[in-house]
């Protein structure tokens, strides 16, 4: 069984509070879940619409169909009525049909569940209309309610409370519902993108975040405020942003920090001193919709070429790229020991679509702290960058006799003295990059994801897209899928699963076909006889769903 929800209506209509207690409640019950939630920036009065989608075994995909619509005002049922299924069911309040009914709009192939309401409360009588027509338990329903509204006043809550007793007691579905919602198992930990890397991070020995809030990135910053946990700084504009950073880096802790685009672009100098310095750092790039100031809360993937380049300067660094909720825990705990071990710069490039998606997760691999390389008893001509078999030097905790070095911007000998010496200069050069040779190897972990390898034609994504792509794969098995999630440095295995296919379908979320043109020229893919390259590019500001997929 799969059921699509969505709730929709102005900013300032308390949609979010009626998405989060619809979401607790379906992980409550054991449901899959996945959530596409889709705001306007310009805030008030505008159109915002979120779907929740369930189903009662593994399928997490987003689709353009609507089985159930909560409508807060007239302006966004008109605009989502053309989303609905034939005999989808309309909740509404029964004022808010007036404009529609002015405009002469027939709503005959639709369920429309109304009720007068006249007190300032609309969502919660249209979420219990809601959970009547399902035949929801009314204990879950009030205790989720108590959950998400847990830092209202008393008064609001019993509020709430009786207006759902009042529904429940009183108001007569005149029409059966098709979907049967029932407990399946025990409670789904239910989670966001950002609310997840951020906790699983700072589990696994995060010391630092710094950050100037800017969407689709903001939250990172709001949820390490409210874990209370480690030590946190929010800049005066992302230039200060990752230079504080880099010195929690320099004293040695494990730090990070957030942007999205055009505040990642503030930090593209300070980033290649971090190369010069080895500094490890680990820095979020949430992308968004632009160029400029685009449209700042919707999702497009434009910035990979960014991500791959993200500085001046001939380098080599790491760029992950999550396609799962467990990815985002699991990620960021590896993008830290990575950026420790190979005191390295980590990119985990994300997106608008990722960052706030709401779903349910499985069980989690429990990780291993891995900070390498650490002289606990340095000797007096103690060498920063030192040349070593490995290429990567060792470090010193900060207060340790003998840790002291300079940091310079400049290029330096071992000891970390300026220095102009052409066989110095050759000799750093190959240190940074061969540090990351046969990293894949080393960590003993695979790049991408492959499904249903035998298949002629393969589709090739990255991030959270993997969720409805693999929907699309398991009912058409003549297609098979790679998923990306080690974008830099790439992975020469990958070639093997490409090189005997009939055809590799590109789908992104760009203009230019970032992803193509980068794996394409890397790989030599034109060269490869009898190779069909194509590619499904989407950039209307809207995430892939499963409708879009028949276009390949």
């Amino acid at each position: 069984m799969n059921l699509n929800t969505r709730i929709t209506g102005p900013a300032w209509a308390w949609i979010n509070s009626t998405v989060d207690i619809i979401a607790e409640l379906y992980a409550e019950l054991w449901y899959d879940l996945i959530t596409d939630i889709e705001y306007e920036s310009r805030i008030k009065w505008w159109v915002n619409f979120f779907d929740v989608n369930i189903s009662d075994i593994w399928q997490k995909f987003l689709t353009k169909q609507v089985d159930i619509i909560l409508a807060f005002n007239s302006e966004s049922l008109e605009k989502q009525l053309s989303s609905l299924k034939k005999w989808a069911t309309i909740i509404v309040n029964k004022k808010r049909l007036d404009k529609i009914n002015e405009k002469n709009i027939n709503l005959s192939n639709f369920n429309v569940l109304d009720l007068e309401i006249n007190d300032k409360y609309d969502n919660t009588y249209l979420l219990w209309i809601y959970a009547l027509y399902l035949n929801l338990d009314i204990n879950i329903i009030i205790e989720k309610i108590e959950y998400v509204f847990i830092q209202k006043w008393e008064e609001v809550i019993e509020n709430n409370k009786n207006i759902i007793k009042n529904i429940f007691e009183t108001y007569k579905i005149p029409i059966k519902s098709n979907f049967k919602i029932t407990k399946i198992q025990n409670i789904k930990e239910l989670t966001y993108w950002n609310k997840a890397l951020t906790y699983w991070a700072i589990e696994w020995w995060l010391e630092f975040y710094s950050a100037y809030p800017m969407t689709p990135a903001s939250t990172i910053l709001s949820e390490v405020i409210n874990s209370r946990k480690i030590k946190y700084i929010q800049n005066e504009d992302e230039i200060a942003v990752i230079n504080s950073a880099l010195w929690a880096s320099y004293t040695w802790a494990r730090a990070m920090c957030g942007s999205s685009g055009g505040g990642f672009a503030l930090m593209s100098e300070a980033l290649s001193f971090a190369v010069q310095a080895e500094f490890p750092i680990t820095i979020v790039l949430s992308q968004r919709a632009w160029p400029s100031t685009g449209s700042p809360t919707y999702h497009e993937a434009w910035d990979l070429n960014y991500a791959l380049n993200p500085t001046f300067g001939d380098f080599n660094h790491i760029v992950m790229y999550p396609s799962t909720l467990e990815e985002a825990y699991y990620f960021w705990w590896l993008a830290l020991n990575i950026a420790d071990k190979y005191q390295t710069q980590v990119i985990l490039l994300m997106d608008k679509q990722s960052s706030e998606l709401i779903g349910t997760v499985d069980l989690l691999h429990t990780p291993i702290i891995e900070r390498w390389i650490i002289l606990d008893n340095p000797p007096v001509d103690y060498k920063r960058y030192e040349l070593t078999e490995s290429w990567i030097s060792p470090r010193v905790k900060v207060g340790t006799k003998n840790w002291d070095f300079i940091a310079t911007s400049y290029e330096h000998d071992e000891y970390w003295a300026t220095s102009e010496d052409s066989q110095i200069k050759k000799s750093m050069t190959e240190k940074r990059y061969k540090k990351l040779n046969n990293f894949f190897e080393k960590e003993n972990i695979s790049w991408y994801e492959v499904i249903n390898s035998e298949a002629k034609k393969m589709i090739i994504i990255t991030s959270f897209t993997s969720y409805t792509a693999k929907e699309f794969v398991k009912n058409n098995s003549n297609f098979g899928l790679i998923i990306i999630k080690f974008l830099k440095p790439l992975d020469e295995r990958l070639l093997e699963e490409i090189k005997n296919k009939e055809e590799i379908i590109f789908v992104e979320s760009n203009y230019s076909g970032q992803l193509e043109n980068y794996i394409t020229k890397e790989f030599g893919l034109k060269y490869i006889p009898n190779l069909k390259i194509s590619h499904l590019r989407k950039y209307d500001l809207f995430p892939f769903y499963i409708e879009d997929f028949e276009g390949v």
